[in-house]
């Protein structure tokens, strides 16, 4: 039935994964988490962090009612030991209406809107926000049997920036996010990656020198030439399975990693260093830019400005970068000289058959198409001159240009046949700039002489053409129109 897994190792990881329901209170596909999806509302909610019995007992009891809708619910593993959590986060897929259709239950559509109603009314929300349309973020009344002890912001920042003055603050709520997956598929890929709380992001930081990124679909290489430009051209998917993507890191899943939460932080920071790319640079590197580094500095050096922002809001994520990271310079622990990236690339190639050819096909025709930007700016244009000696010379010029463009870049033969020599483009289809611009230089007068007549024939055509109004009837060219008629102007 999970057609997704190929292998027993999958099974068993998609096994072990899917056993365990709690949740962690981060997630990259909602837009507010933590608890503070409704603060900034015109009519904002309270909805305070829970301590631990609270927020279990309110995810069992979500996960009840949305078994009434979908035959998979499930939730992430959790992370160690944590003393509050600000949501609840819930991953479904399998839409029983959808799945067992029936007479007596037919289905009432399903669109996400649809869904995401449906989760609100039988989760009994009084809010439901979020722009994502896979993702429901839902305001849940505090039920009325559990404690409602104010809990710290332990070991996570509040965000409090966009948080206005509670109406009332006697009311209590819970934000619960449910995250509708569309396949059995997506859901494992989602449990796996928000699988204790920040792993991915300590994984994330550690991967991405090497060109790796991970998000919410699955594991992709970076294309350097590319990145700085367009992320998202810039990604050549790797996998989208667990299992291997486990294996390809070098983390283990043989044992309870992916079966409980870490005891401890430090478990965590010892599993996250046991991927194969991890490396902490050694103290007698640090200070080779000639000032002093400190321990903190020197492990913060090259983050991205968003995992600034991590670190301050999420406690493990900053101690992992201000301690731990530290503690293994201090100490020697993994200062082995890692691969360079160009290095490690030609291993993704080994590893995952056919990446390869994806990823010079996707880099060729980035540089064609970027080249062709670049000749038409930089070599074509630049070369016809402004000053044309004969009348109208900027008209001249731009059909001038235009008729190069078309003849160089799209191979037009409307120009009374003249064509570019195929020898100004390589086997892959990449110009030769020079070549280019040496064509032009001995041709643009004649394709300017050639267009302009062009242009002057059209020109021609269309002024002595017959025009009509709307109705129809035939207007004359010397102007004027019929009475009582309106000129069409399109």
């Amino acid at each position: 039935m999970i057609s997704v897994i190929r292998t027993n190792w999958e099974r068993q990881l998609l096994k072990k994964i899917l056993a365990y329901l709690p949740t962690e209170n981060f997630s990259a596909s909602s837009s507010k988490m933590g608890g503070q999806a409704f603060a900034s509302d015109p009519d904002p909610l309270s909805t305070p962090r829970m301590r631990p019995d609270v927020y279990c007992a309110v995810r069992d009891r979500c996960q009840v009612k949305l078994r009434e809708l979908f035959v998979v619910v499930a939730a992430p593993i959790e992370g160690p030991a944590k003393a509050s959590f600000g949501d609840v986060d819930l991953f479904v897929t399998w839409r029983r209406k959808d799945v067992f259709p029936s007479a007596r239950s037919p289905s009432s559509g399903s669109s996400l809107d649809s869904q995401r109603e449906e989760i609100s009314r039988i989760l009994g929300a009084v809010r439901c926000n979020g722009t994502n349309k896979h993702v429901a973020t839902l305001a849940i009344p505090w039920p009325e049997d559990l404690p409602r002890s104010d809990m710290a912001s332990t070991g996570e920042q509040q965000d409090d920036q966009d948080q206005k003055p509670v109406n009332h603050p006697e009311s209590r709520f819970i934000q619960v996010d449910v995250h509708i997956c569309e396949t059995l598929e997506k859901l494992q890929w989602m449990l796996f990656k928000h699988a204790h709380g920040d792993l991915w992001n300590l994984l994330g930081t550690t991967i991405r020198r090497f060109g790796l990124t991970v998000d919410e679909v699955g594991l992709y290489v970076r294309i350097p030439e590319i990145e700085n430009l367009n992320k998202k051209k810039a990604k050549i998917l790797l996998s989208e399975n667990p299992s291997e993507i486990l294996q390809f890191l070098g983390l283990k899943f043989d044992g309870k990693q992916w079966e409980e939460p870490f005891a401890s932080d430090e478990d965590v920071f010892e599993y996250a260093a046991t991927c194969r790319l991890f490396w902490v640079r050694p103290e007698d590197t640090e200070a080779e830019d000639g000032g002093e580094d400190t321990t903190e500095a020197s492990a913060a050096r090259g983050l991205k400005s968003n995992d600034r922002q991590r670190m301050a809001k999420r406690a493990l994520f900053k101690k992992w970068i201000e301690e731990f990271i530290p503690a293994c310079r201090a100490s020697g622990r993994f200062t082995s000289t890692p691969p360079t990236r160009d290095e490690f690339r030609q291993h993704i190639f080994e590893y995952f058959p056919g990446v390869q050819l994806i990823y010079d096909s996707t880099l060729t025709e980035w540089r064609i198409a970027r080249q062709r930007e670049e000749l038409w700016k930089d070599v074509i244009k630049p070369v016809v001159p402004n000053d044309v000696a004969s009348d109208r010379p900027l008209e001249r010029r731009s059909c001038c240009t235009a008729a190069l463009k078309k003849i160089i870049l799209h191979d037009n033969d409307s120009f009374d046949g003249i064509l570019a020599p195929a020898t100004l483009k390589d086997k892959d289809g990449l110009f030769d700039e020079d070549a280019v611009r040496v064509w032009v230089e001995e041709n643009w007068q004649r394709v300017m002489d050639v267009a302009w007549r062009i242009n002057q024939e059209r020109y021609a055509t269309h002024k002595g053409a017959t025009k009509r109004t709307v109705s129809g009837a035939e207007k004359p060219t010397n102007g004027g129109s019929p009475a009582g008629e309106t000129v069409e102007t399109s």
